[in-house]
């Protein structure tokens, strides 16, 4: 159910929004104990925030729908945009594209047959989340335009404390949670590159994460600033229009063949392969409606993608016999794609490091566009920009009518609000050598708060969506357990944490993702801890499919951990439910248990 301004009948908390200080009907410790005049495992009300209202939050107000007892929860999803949608609401850029395949692109138990493309463009896949939305009534639970300011942890109450700001007015409020979900992704806030003079352009000048489509580019002279996933779509689009582009290389990078799809080179390419330098795929109407009208063979078209992008993980494996054919396949590829000569792009582009070390990307038609008559590659460094234009390290002053600065964003391995725990320090000086984040969702000494795919996750070994939502499981699974068994406040063990971080640390003695190249799987580094999961997506899956407690320390609402057993009755007491109080009694040996 959506925030309530109604008592918690529970725990004698109001959910108005605006109190600050709560309090939540905690026994004190000192008190005698006496028995809960209640049935056993009688869930207790539990309100959760959640930041951010993209595929993070939707999924989560859907499995609390789905996992949690009705009528014994609260959700609210913060969002600073009007909108929902997160990043896909927020990048617009010409040829914006996700670069996993778009039937794998969805909830895992949420399939969308028809999708127009093998890779989706980022409309389509805003599209595939407003109708998620639409249909399981998603937007009671948003709050938009507000952002999330600071979060802090109240021990006494067992609550979050949190300051909220209208992105629109300035206003700012206040709420609270018992469980605060960070949902906002960690590829969030977009920042402008580092440049004397950046803002002395004196024509437009644009992010890729915030595109300005009053701009005509046509017939225009254009500088494009950067070669990441971004800059290696927008180049594309914009030499079709543009009179002139030069691109500024900052840093090189492996442009591969796309991922999982050998399921459709064999399925609906006959095992052809007519044009390689095309990477995008459109389907056909029959196409569709093969999907549509075959759920089972959809099915399998997607488990086998999947299987395919899963089972090539040991290319990450440095000096593999798969890293070393990706090495030699993607290299030949980039080759045969640029063409005869072009030496000097050739040198600077592909990379001396293994495929992998930083994500590579499909990147159609990327490398025939810096090929073609109207681009420039410009290999000397920036030293600062002008109103006319972009100077270069040779002294050259390049004259642009538009800039576009396609330099990514500011990696939130820490999140972008302030979140301060019972000792009032912020996760920034918790972390100030570096994440410290467990399975990727919780962090030591910050209690009730999980983030959802956060450093530790698979950001680059396998396909995100399901590890979001298998993420938010988890959360849900525990929060479960909070409700049954009146848990206050659940902790992940610093101790916990550094043995992962040790099997981490010697995995990745082996992986590619320890060459020399500066990423932000190693938040920004070149040589630094790699916070990416030692495996495919599948193994991820399965260490967190279900949480292991004794990796928690755990606080209680009352001063004994098992007044969840309550009066002596089950909840099929009051009613004298005979098949709920005979559970156990059956006529084969299956699965049983006792609501």
């Amino acid at each position: 159910m959506a925030p309530s301004a109604t008592t918690d009948a529970v725990n004698g908390v109001n959910g108005v929004n605006g109190h600050r200080h709560v309090s939540t009907g905690s026994e004190s410790t000192e008190e005698p104990y006496t028995v809960l005049e209640q049935y056993h495992s009688q869930r207790s009300r539990l309100r959760v925030a959640c930041i951010g209202a993209g595929a993070s939050g939707l999924c989560l107000a859907y499995k609390m729908e789905k996992m949690l007892r009705r009528d014994t929860w609260d959700l609210v999803l913060y969002d600073k945009n009007p909108h929902l949608g997160g990043t896909w609401y927020e990048n617009t850029y010409p040829g914006v594209a996700c670069d996993i395949p778009s039937h794998l692109y969805t909830f895992t138990f949420d399939p969308k047959p028809d999708w127009s493309q093998f890779f989706a463009s980022g409309t389509e896949i805003q599209r595939y989340l407003e109708d998620f939305a639409d249909r399981h009534n998603s937007h009671r639970y948003m709050q938009l335009n507000t952002k999330v300011i600071e979060a802090q942890w109240d021990e006494q109450a067992g609550a979050w404390n949190i300051i909220l700001e209208n992105t629109t007015t300035g206003e700012r409020n206040h709420d609270w949670a018992h469980i605060l979900i960070n949902g906002s992704g960690i590829l969030n806030t977009w920042k402008w590159p580092e440049i004397d003079g950046l803002h002395s352009f004196g024509g437009p000048l644009m992010h890729s994460a915030k595109w300005d489509h009053s701009v005509d580019f046509a017939g225009k002279t254009v500088g494009i600033i950067g070669t990441g996933s971004s800059s290696l779509q927008i180049v594309p689009q914009l030499q079709k229009i543009c009179s002139k582009v030069d691109v500024y290389m900052r840093s090189p990078t492996w442009v591969s063949p796309p991922f999982g799809a050998g399921v459709l080179k064999a399925d609906l390419l006959n095992g052809e392969d007519d044009n390689p330098g095309q990477r995008q795929f459109n389907f056909t109407e029959e196409h569709i409606r093969k999907f549509k009208e075959d759920p089972s063979y959809h099915l399998d078209f997607r488990k086998r993608m999947e299987a395919e992008i899963n089972g090539n993980f040991t290319m990450f494996k440095e000096e593999s016999e798969l890293s070393k054919k990706f090495t030699d396949v993607i290299t030949k590829e980039m080759h045969r794609r640029i063409g005869d000569g072009y030496e000097d792009l050739k040198k600077f582009i592909i990379p001396t490091w293994a495929p992998g070390c930083r994500r590579i990307s499909p990147a159609d038609g990327f490398l025939e566009a810096l090929v073609q008559p109207n681009v420039d590659c410009i290999f000397s460094e920036i030293t600062k920009v002008v109103p006319k234009g972009i100077v270069t390290a040779d002294g050259n002053l390049h004259e642009h009518d538009i800039v576009v600065c396609a330099t990514g964003f500011a990696v939130a391995f820490k999140p972008n609000f302030r979140v301060i725990n019972a000792a009032g320090k912020t996760i920034h000086e918790d972390w100030i050598n570096g994440p410290n984040l467990y399975m990727g969702l919780a962090a030591p000494r910050f209690p009730n708060y999980f983030t959802i795919v956060g450093p530790g996750a698979t950001w680059s070994n396998g396909t995100l969506l399901p590890s979001i939502e298998t993420t938010i499981e988890y959360a849900v699974k525990v929060m479960d357990k909070m409700q049954a068994e009146h848990i206050k406040a659940i902790e992940v063990k610093q101790e916990a944490l550094d043995d992962l971080y040790g099997h981490f640390d010697e995995f990745h003695k082996t992986t590619v993702w320890k060459q020399e190249c500066r990423s932000w799987f190693k938040d920004g580094k070149i040589k630094n801890r790699i916070y990416l999961w030692p495996g495919p997506t599948i193994h991820f899956l399965k260490s967190i499919k279900n949480p292991r407690y004794e990796d928690y320390n755990i606080r209680y609402r009352y001063n004994n951990r098992f007044a969840f057993l309550g009066n002596g009755d089950v909840k099929a007491s009051k009613g004298g439910d005979i098949l709920g109080l005979s559970t156990y009694v059956r006529d084969s040996d299956h699965e049983w248990d006792v609501e």
